[in-house]
């Protein structure tokens, strides 16, 4: 015992020791400020580059956001299982695997609506169904490494706000929007050109012109017909001129019905900032410039506003994507929450420890030891050695007397007599006054008791029956013997 409370008090020094140790030589790391060389835009930062207020914003105003912490694998095209927005703010710090991209835009295709901010979004995430190619030209500017991110004078420096380009749900409410002098632009090339042929008088095939996204949004755009080869009849011109308004009105029309070509909701000077493209039946939603929903930048201007029109822009559940952040739901939160501290370096050594008690106890270092044996001086084996020794002697008289001293002794304590000075008769009148048994039986019982004891020969069914009456006697007299340690 005094062995294990010495190993367990070492253990306890040695866990002291190394806590000691650990908070002794612990720097704490001073907080780095963030910066828009490597930002983080997690909605958990609270820094000038996060996106914490952005998410307050929307909680607050009751709209229905989370986190999402989980793979995308585990979207589902069902809308009542899974979130009709689902925002991706980068630069991400866990890229997206081969199967999350294809569940991702699977569920875009099933009419999902998919809003990536980033100034270098990969470009998996800004493809499109239509007949066009998306590619981002990120901005390359040395200040980007030297500038003050929660300045906003440094971030803004020579960039007007700029004005939606066309009025639609995403310019609800907003004047003007303040990008940064780092915000990327979404060049758009057109991947097919259509050709055109013109019948009647006309010269063959000729190209048109490839319509912008805006012309395809707009009925007040008019294709320029080819100029005549020859003048036609006044009748055949007419018929010619119905025809053709006819055509171009069904091409008007069906452009206008149809989502077939991306947008530019926000931008100036051939730069496209904020670009709406169709996928299928979903969307794909590219801002270049996440100043304008960062924690720096959101309260400038109209940003707030604009931020929440394309968050807002179906009704449903809005996720983040936080699991690409390193927030994801499958990390232990316990040593996140330690994180920078000497405690998870006390966990790990105490665990160690630990480890190696329970090693040295499962392994011998030295020879082995032999078991130890039983002690053979317990006096239940005393007692069984003698009654045993008593019986193969046919010593009946050393039975007789161990039992009647006994008795004697406690019958005389119970009726209030010195067993050394009383005699065989006083002691039988008082056990026959408590026992209410005849006094003369008692008193025989005791005498033969004696006469053993003193010599008188006596066989094995006497002895039986002498201490069948004098266990009576116990049990009448309410005798008991108290049971002894290691019987």
């Amino acid at each position: 015992m005094k062995q294990k409370l010495l190993i367990f008090l070492v253990l306890i020094f040695l866990v002291l020791l190394l806590a000691g140790l650990n908070a002794a030589t612990y720097v704490q790391k001073e907080k780095v400020a963030d910066t828009e060389f490597a930002p983080n835009r997690s909605t958990y930062n609270s820094g000038s580059t996060g996106t914490q207020a952005f998410y307050a914003l929307l909680s607050e105003t009751g709209r229905n956001v989370t986190r999402w912490q989980a793979s995308l694998e585990t979207l589902s095209s069902d809308p009542k299982r899974s979130p009709a927005v689902f925002v991706m703010i980068g630069p991400l710090r866990k890229d997206l695997s081969d199967d999350e991209q294809t569940k991702l835009m699977e569920w875009v295709s099933a009419g999902g609506t998919l809003i990536v901010i980033d100034r270098e979004p990969a470009s998996d995430l800004i493809a499109t169904t239509a007949e066009w190619n998306l590619s981002v030209a990120p901005e390359v500017i040395p200040e980007l490494y030297t500038v003050d991110a929660a300045n906003p004078k440094q971030m803004t420096a020579d960039r007007a706000a700029l004005k939606p380009s066309l009025p639609s749900s995403f310019a609800r409410g907003v004047n003007a929007v303040q990008p940064s002098r780092f915000a990327s632009s979404v060049k758009l090339e057109a991947s097919v050109y259509e050709t055109k042929s013109v019948s009647g008088d006309f010269a063959g095939p000729v190209n048109t012109p490839t319509a912008t996204p805006y012309d395809l949004y707009s009925s007040s755009s008019e294709p320029t017909p080819p100029p005549p080869v020859a003048t036609p009849s006044e009748s055949e011109s007419s018929s010619n001129a119905d025809k053709n308004e006819s055509e171009d009105n069904l091409e008007l029309s069906e452009a206008s019905a149809s989502f077939a070509a991306p947008v530019v909701h926000l931008g100036a000077g051939g730069r496209n900032l904020l670009v709406e493209a169709p996928f299928s039946e979903g969307r794909i939603i590219i801002l270049t410039d996440p100043f304008i929903v960062a924690n720096n930048g959101i309260s400038m201007v109209d940003n707030s506003q604009l931020a929440v029109n394309l968050v807002t822009s179906r009704d449903g559940l809005i996720a983040f994507d936080e699991f690409h952040h390193g927030y994801g739901a499958n990390n232990n939160r316990l040593f996140q929450y330690f994180e920078g501290t000497p405690v998870v370096s006390i966990f790990a050594q105490c665990a160690l420890l630990i480890a190696l008690v329970f090693v040295s106890q499962s392994r011998r270092f030295a020879r082995p030891i032999p078991e130890p044996e039983p002690s053979r001086l317990s006096k239940l084996e005393y007692v069984s050695a003698m009654a045993e020794l008593q019986q193969r002697t046919s010593a009946y008289d050393l039975a007789v007397e161990n039992i009647y001293s006994d008795f004697r002794r406690r019958a005389s304590s119970l009726v209030g007599l010195d067993n050394t000075t009383a005699t065989r008769r006083e002691l039988a009148s008082r056990i026959a006054e408590r026992t209410r048994d005849d006094a003369r039986s008692v008193e025989q019982l005791l005498f033969e008791c004696e006469d053993v004891i003193h010599g008188e020969p006596v066989d094995r069914r006497t002895t039986i029956s002498l201490i069948g009456r004098l266990r009576d006697l116990e049990a009448k007299l309410g005798l008991k013997r108290a049971a002894r340690k290691g019987l």
